[in-house]
């Protein structure tokens, strides 16, 4: 009885170390980079949510990220121009999956995306 219960607790602690070693073993979220060209893959959204007021263009990332202005995790960034934000900016593809090109800017709002001008650097994913 105690060597079956001895062969139980290695049996256990082998368990419990495979899955502490799969949890450690996942890669750490990414931080978007800051004011450099990149390609960005998310869902078109007329908003976000409680966050965001009026009809502003929203992409929600495919993955969560980090974003550089705060460092909390993000998984939507409002759309803009460089400059002044237009809100209805790329509302025709609403709802679709799209890759865009652009740069990750910061505001007292939060973290930005302004995008290449269109239909240059806009592709829909199927």
């Amino acid at each position: 009885m105690k060597i079956r219960s001895h062969a139980l607790f290695a049996l256990a602690t082998l368990a419990a170390g495979c899955a502490a070693l799969a949890i450690a073993a996942e890669p750490p979220l990414k931080t978007l980079p800051l004011q450099q060209d990149i390609w960005i893959t998310g869902t078109m959204q007329p908003h976000a949510g409680q966050f965001l007021s009026g009809k502003q263009t929203t992409l929600r990332l495919d993955f969560p990220a980090i974003s550089p202005c705060d460092n909390h995790v993000v998984t939507a960034v409002k759309l803009d121009k460089a400059g002044q934000a237009e809100p209805l900016l790329l509302l025709s593809r609403r709802g679709q999956r799209i890759a865009l090109r652009g740069r990750v800017t910061c505001s007292s709002s939060g973290v930005r995306f302004s995008p290449m001008p269109e239909p240059d650097y806009v592709f829909p994913i199927y």
